[in-house]
């Protein structure tokens, strides 16, 4: 039978999704969606709108015959919804089930594995071949399950109490896929700073110390760490980071710039977490890229909340920012808070949009010139997108994939620079 998989979401759910398509390549075959018998939409809670937009997608599928799994958070988080469209559903800690699933829902059944398990994902062993993709790059998911309980997350309704996953699994398997050519990995769970926690001890330099003594020519880069806890071990990631395989990139949200609205949503860290987290980097790394998550509009978001996140943008100046404009989930403490309406939202996100494309712009044009030795991750359209040392983007217009190739730089955008071999 041939199915198709669309993945909604974040790196973490992009590695479920690999996961899901190793195990079902072992009896089908991987086609268009036009050709599926049965496609799987691996979702994502986050957002509301993001919600109503996979479910009808689900419901035209069926319409065209298809058979629907609805695999991710989703269905733990609006299970009545998700089942009035699914053939079947899986939850992120069942997909070892996946097979079982199918097999059920193509005889006409319909089959649901959304129960909590303890499964270390790294130990779901699946042969990656580099050669098949126009990329280099791929994803390891290290965790499942966060230490937070931030008020407005749905998430933790479906990736529950923190996992850790054996630190020899996830070096064999990094191991595999540099054997196998790939050049980039990109290490991922819902919050890396916790890795081992649970079992008694910040696990995260001590895993990256034994990857990065892998023999070969890779880099690693880092997902998002919560800031309060990648304070408390900074000294030991500093350390690591100074190994060439490590971009010098580091993912922490600020998520606001006002203290108390932090404290009420239950973040577990200080804004001055935050700056000091982020002035230590860079001082430590002057190229160094620093990502930021911010949420914009959240109920208890002032005027004054809001221009301190401002505030906090203009002194840190980061490299990438991912701004969220907020969504209320049912069961969060935040769901019973009224919610702004939504021009206020757009007019916040988009005053903080132009903050940071301006500031980029000024940074990005003092590269003007300069020369680089990047790695060339994968084909977009018709340019390459390669990354410096630090992982910042340069667009070049030829190359070839996994290469690590002398540029030059010759024209910038606000969001990436624009090189020449």
């Amino acid at each position: 039978m041939n199915f198709y998989i669309k993945t909604y979401g974040c790196k973490l759910n992009q590695s479920d999704s690999e996961l899901i398509r190793g195990l079902l390549l072992k009896n089908h075959v991987e086609s268009s969606k036009e050709e599926a018998d049965f496609v799987v939409l691996n979702t994502c809670g986050v957002v509301e709108r993001t919600e109503k937009k996979i479910l009808k997608e689900a419901l035209e599928l069926k319409k065209e015959g298809k058979k629907i799994i609805i695999s991710g958070c989703l269905p733990l988080i609006s299970f009545e919804d998700c089942e009035k469209v699914a053939d079947g559903m899986i939850g992120p800690t069942n997909i070892p089930s996946i097979s079982l699933i199918v097999k059920k829902i193509l005889k006409g059944g319909k089959a649901i594995d959304i129960k909590n398990n303890k499964i270390d994902k790294s130990d779901i062993c699946l042969e990656k071949k580099r050669e098949e993709r126009e990329s280099c790059s791929t994803i390891i998911s290290i965790a499942e399950g966060c230490l937070g309980s931030c008020s407005y997350c749905a998430t933790r309704f479906a990736r529950k109490e923190l996992n850790s996953f054996d630190i020899a699994n996830i070096i064999k398997e990094a191991k595999s896929v540099v054997s196998s050519g790939f050049k980039e990995i990109q290490l991922t769970s819902q919050d890396l700073s916790v890795y081992g926690v649970e079992k008694g001890k910040q696990m995260l330099p001590e895993l990256l110390k034994e990857l990065t003594k892998i023999e070969g020519n890779f880099k690693i880069k880092l997902g998002m760490m919560n800031p309060g806890y990648a304070l408390k071990m900074i000294e030991k990631l500093l350390k690591v980071y100074e190994s060439e395989k490590m971009y010098k990139f580091i993912h922490i949200p600020l998520q606001s710039g006002d203290d108390e609205l932090l404290k009420k949503m239950n973040r577990g860290y200080s804004v001055s977490d935050f700056i000091n987290l982020a002035q230590t980097f860079k001082k430590k790394f002057k190229d160094g890229i620093i990502a930021t998550d911010i949420i914009v509009g959240h109920p208890l978001e002032t005027n004054e909340s809001f221009n301190k996140t401002i505030k906090v943008i203009k002194k840190i100046k980061p490299d990438i920012i991912h701004i969220f404009k907020f969504s209320k989930r049912k069961g969060t403490p935040d769901f019973k808070l009224k919610d702004y309406p939504d021009r206020i939202k757009k007019d916040r996100s988009r005053m903080l949009t132009e903050l940071f494309e301006s500031l980029n712009l000024e940074k990005n044009k003092k590269y003007i010139g300069k020369k680089f030795n990047v790695l060339i991750v994968e084909k977009r359209k018709d340019k390459y997108l390669a990354r410096t040392e630090s992982g910042r983007a340069v667009i070049l217009d030829k190359g070839k994939i996994g290469s690590f190739t002398n540029i030059k730089i010759v024209n910038y955008k606000w969001n990436y620079l624009i090189g020449q071999i």
